[in-house]
């Protein structure tokens, strides 16, 4: 197999132009940090593959588990069953996961967990009655790459084709000791004059607005507006979860938990 020249005909990969791009670097083995290619060049994942290897690839403990589940039980249909080990992961997910929070919803991926809780804010508002078809989210923020997701994201580069058809979405500075004053009134401005379901955001780390840092007593500002307010809260930790600030959640570092959480 031409395996660069068959990967050009039959694959578009993601968050490529294949007209200017260069050819994919062919893999062929990865283990903890490592990527390996075909001439034995290593090449450290520092973003854990999109943040889904945080245990490292080939993890000798996850593989066994899975090799041992397939066995078993492979991928089930999950509307209308259920199964001990889907019951036992959210148990102990729970125990993990900031305190007010009481269900596991699974999904698929990064992005559309962000999906799940956009529709989820939107239910909980139409269940009771009310319209609220506005979200608000930080200015280049990324939440993923289907409808709603994008819709939040505030980095263009990743969504400028499709900027017509996005949900409405108000954004916000990131907050700083410098800003956190005009933050404030603007956040409260927004709530006044737009019917909002949620505020979505990523806890400390925006990743791929450049690592951008903020902190927590900042944000737990911005928080405890909307818990006024009454607007759902978001926190995306695609990327923060599962130990990467310190912290099994980079909610935790905060004293006011979201209302839902992506992982």
């Amino acid at each position: 197999m031409d395996l660069l020249r068959d990967d050009n005909k039959y694959i578009w990969h993601p968050l490529t132009q294949h007209q200017t791009s260069a050819d994919p670097i062919p893999l062929v083995k990865a283990k903890g940090a490592v990527l390996c290619d075909a001439q034995g060049k290593e090449y450290i994942d520092g973003i854990a593959s999109w943040y889904t290897a945080m245990y490292g690839h080939c993890n000798d403990y996850i593989v066994e588990a899975a090799h041992r589940q397939m066995q078993t039980m492979d991928q089930v249909v999950f509307s209308g069953f259920t199964h001990e080990p889907a019951v036992r992961l959210s148990k102990m997910l729970l125990e993990l996961l900031p305190s007010n929070q009481q269900k596991v919803f699974f999904n698929d991926n990064g992005s559309t967990s962000v999906e799940a809780a956009l529709k989820m804010a939107l239910q909980y508002y139409h269940n009771r009655g009310e319209k609220r078809t506005t979200f608000i989210a930080l200015e280049e923020g990324f939440h993923g790459d289907t409808f709603g997701a994008m819709s939040t994201s505030g980095l263009s580069v990743y969504n400028g084709p499709f900027e017509d058809v996005f949900v409405d979405v108000k954004r916000i500075p990131v907050p700083s000791e410098d800003n956190l004053e005009k933050v404030q009134a603007q956040l409260l401005s927004i709530i006044e004059e737009h019917a909002c379901a949620a505020f979505i955001y990523e806890p400390l780390v925006q990743g791929a607005a450049g690592m951008t840092m903020h902190q927590p007593e900042h944000l737990e500002v911005l928080l405890n507006i909307c818990s006024e307010n009454d607007v759902l809260t978001i926190a995306d930790e695609v990327m923060t979860g599962f130990g990467k600030t310190g912290k099994h959640f980079a909610s935790l570092h905060l004293n006011t938990f979201p209302d839902i959480i992506c992982l």
